[in-house]
């Protein structure tokens, strides 16, 4: 390998396509890693490593040579011993690799999921991390127990860490039917995590991949958690309105109470329960509130540190977000002879 000089793990990936594309773009020799990573072209600027951040072994020979390092890892297999050998062990593997190779700086990609926005009022940049790992799922818990492994790193070894929580991310190469949004019966139902009328933390993957690169490029934000959330903010019914009326297909939105959806997690947890299956663990009602995002999120100082501006403009936001991702209907669709101001 040669002497890369920026890695980005889990740079095939939805974000970390954006981020590595931005990177490439500007000349910033890259080496992409990932766990089943094909060769690259020989003489390239970008090389390809497979590697797993599992593996600590492999993870530090990886990432030797690179002087940043953008870890965007993602993984577990449904299970918690998947979670924490592919978030939290895998996030303390890639920080001591960072450390033993000398890195100047490692930008962590977390999630909101490890805030907890289920209850009424604002976060932002001082807002910690959900101080009750263990009443939340899988996902979130891992999120927030990687994210505690690293601090502790940053305290105890100096880990030059910078920790960024992007919210429901949409745009070109992601998908329409995004869970932020709901809960998925169908690629046309979504079912609301609540009555889907609080405005939703959206933001763009380009201004993801911006935001990303102006936290590995900024003096002086070391040991801060950045939340990343655009300043078009609309609420789940709105956007599932929007792909209705923007694709010319019925998608549809069916709101439900918080309690309503936790009765019937419970319901097929009983279920499971009398079949005695392995690994069926009680639905978490703090995980479920926490996912109606009721919470507000403000980006406002991230914004200020970093000198990032996301889109504005709805119009520019939905363009990106849902059209970039449409099919082009050919003229013989019947869907264009559909009125898309039918109601939902």
């Amino acid at each position: 390998m040669s002497a890369a000089r920026t890695a980005v793990i889990g740079g095939a990936g939805f974000i970390g396509s954006a981020l590595s594309e931005r990177l490439r773009q500007a000349g910033e020799p890259l080496r992409i890693i990932s766990r089943s990573a094909a060769s690259a072209p020989p003489g390239g600027a970008m090389e390809r490593v497979a590697a797993s951040v599992g593996d600590r072994d492999a993870i530090r020979a990886a990432l030797q040579g690179c002087r940043r390092v953008y870890c965007l890892a993602t993984g577990g297999d449904g299970t918690w011993e998947g979670f924490e050998r592919d978030f939290i062990a895998g996030a303390r593997h890639v920080a001591e690799a960072c450390l033993e190779h000398g890195v100047e700086r490692l930008v962590y990609c977390s999630s909101i999921a490890a805030l907890y926005l289920g209850g009424r009022g604002r976060a932002n940049a001082e807002t910690p991390p959900d101080p009750h790992p263990d009443k939340r799922a899988f996902y979130a818990r891992a999120k927030i127990l990687a994210e505690r492994e690293l601090t502790k790193l940053r305290r105890e070894r100096g880990l030059p860490l910078v920790i960024v929580r992007p919210g429901v991310v949409l745009g070109r190469g992601g998908m329409l039917n995004h869970s932020g949004l709901g809960l998925w019966m169908s690629d046309l139902d979504c079912v609301g995590w609540g009555m889907g009328r609080n405005p939703l933390p959206l933001v763009l993957v380009d201004d993801v991949a911006d935001a990303l690169v102006r936290a590995m490029e900024t003096p002086g934000v070391e040991g801060k958690a950045l939340n990343l959330a655009g300043d078009v903010r609309l609420d789940a019914r709105e956007m599932i309105a929007e792909m209705r009326r923007r694709s010319r297909r019925r998608f549809r939105f069916h709101p439900r109470p918080l309690w309503w959806l936790q009765g019937g997690e419970i319901l097929k947890w009983a279920v499971k329960a009398l079949a005695r299956k392995a690994g069926n663990t009680f639905p978490s009602w703090r995980d479920l509130k926490s996912r109606s995002l009721r919470c507000e999120l403000d980006c406002s100082r991230e914004k200020q540190i970093l000198g990032w501006q996301p889109v504005s403009s709805r119009e520019a936001f939905l363009a990106q977000a849902i059209d970039a991702n449409l099919p082009a209907l050919s003229p013989w669709d019947l869907r264009q002879a559909e009125d898309p101001c039918v109601p939902l």
